[in-house]
Order: structure tokens, then C-alpha cells, then sequence
């Protein structure tokens, strides 16, 4: 009885990277390969029979609750294997899918976060927003935008919706070849921008 991963094509990327149906997956993976061990046993057991000459005894297992305590342990292991094995898979199989993913991650980056003075910065100031009419009284909270205030905080929205895009593919990083992950130390250093408080740098100037 041979157990093999499934292929990338045949694997949609949730199947093996969601965590409820990766473990899921593992479970029935597991439980393949305690059937497996299981059968190898029986055979052993057998093949002892036959070379001693004698009858073949009945398999006597003690339940399913007996074969997961003697062979769950190793039959997880090997099951995480095949499940390593197919998240590779299915990385390898949308490689081209990512590449370009990653690419326009970049172009986007460096359109949004370059100025005239070179990479950006996100500023955090605290401001005093007005509540509802009759309802809340004004409060300070933090506002967060890119280089200036107010136009920056649309384009520190825009920022993020890339970033989200990019952190789609944090999954698939231990996974990824060479070329792929050159993309992507390209994509997290332009995401990485330096944040600046601005009550901070006041206190500092005093």
C-alpha cells in the first residue's frame, strides 16, 4: 500500500494551507498510514507464521483505539511528510501565479511609497475628532497617513490594500524557489516603511 502526495494541480492552495482543512488533510492522512502499518504488521505476523510452519493467527488488534496508540505517533509524522510535500506542490504549480503577483506587488510599491525625497514614511499624529452632534463630545485619537495629512491617509489606504495582497502569499514563503524568493525580499523591503509619531518627534526637538 503506497501512500503519495497529490499533486499541485489537483490541490487547491486552502486544501493544504487553511488550518481546518490542513488538519483535515493530516487526519486523513493519518489514518491511512495507520491502515498501512496496520497491514504491514499483519503481514509480518504472517510471513513469521509461514516460516515457522505453523497456522497464521487471527490478527488480534484491540480496536481502533489500540492502533492509534501504537502506530498515531509515527503515522502522523509520515502524514505532516506528505502534507509538506503537497504544499511544495502546490507552490510549485502556481509559481508563474505568484511571480506575477509579486511583480505587480513591486511596481505598486514603488509607485506608492517613493516621493521626491525618496521612500516615504507613515506619520501618526493624535487630532481631536468631533463626535456625532448631540451624542460624543470630541475625542483625541491617533490618524495615521503617508507624508502628508489629510490626502495621505487615502494613499496609506491604498498602501495597505497592497500589503494585504502581499500578505496573501505568506503561506507559501518557506516553499518558494530561489528566484521567487528574491521577489518577495524585494516586495517586503519596499513594504517596509519607517513609522514616525509625531508627538515623538516634538518631545525630541524639546
Amino acid at each position: 500500500m503506497s501512500i503519495e502526495p497529490r499533486s499541485g494541480q489537483t490541490l487547491s492552495p486552502n486544501a493544504v494551507f487553511d488550518e481546518g482543512c490542513a488538519e483535515t488533510r493530516l487526519k486523513e492522512l493519518t489514518l491511512l498510514f495507520i491502515t498501512k502499518f496496520a497491514h504491514e504488521d499483519m503481514e509480518k505476523i504472517a510471513d513469521e507464521a509461514r516460516r515457522a510452519f505453523k497456522p497464521i493467527p487471527p490478527y488480534e488488534h484491540g480496536g481502533d483505539t489500540f492502533l492509534y496508540e501504537k502506530f498515531g505517533e509515527q503515522a502522523r509524522k509520515e502524514a505532516l511528510k506528505i502534507l509538506e510535500a503537497e504544499r511544495k506542490a502546490v507552490v510549485e504549480y502556481r509559481a508563474e501565479y505568484i511571480k506575477n503577483t509579486l511583480n505587480i506587488i513591486i511596481r505598486q510599491l514603488r509607485f506608492l511609497v517613493f516621493t521626491d525625497k525618496g521612500k516615504g514614511k507613515i506619520y501618526i499624529k493624535k487630532m481631536q475628532i468631533e463626535g456625532r452632534i448631540g451624542q460624543n463630545a470630541p475625542s483625541e485619537r491617533e490618524v495615521s497617513y503617508f507624508e502628508s495629512y489629510p490626502e495621505g491617509i487615502e494613499h496609506l489606504e491604498r498602501i495597505g490594500r497592497v500589503l494585504n495582497r502581499l500578505s496573501e502569499l505568506n503561506d507559501y514563503v518557506p516553499y518558494l524557489s530561489v528566484e521567487l524568493r528574491d521577489h518577495w525580499i524585494q516586495a517586503k523591503a519596499l513594504a517596509n516603511l519607517e513609522t514616525v509619531r509625531e508627538w515623538e518627534k516634538k518631545d525630541a526637538k524639546t
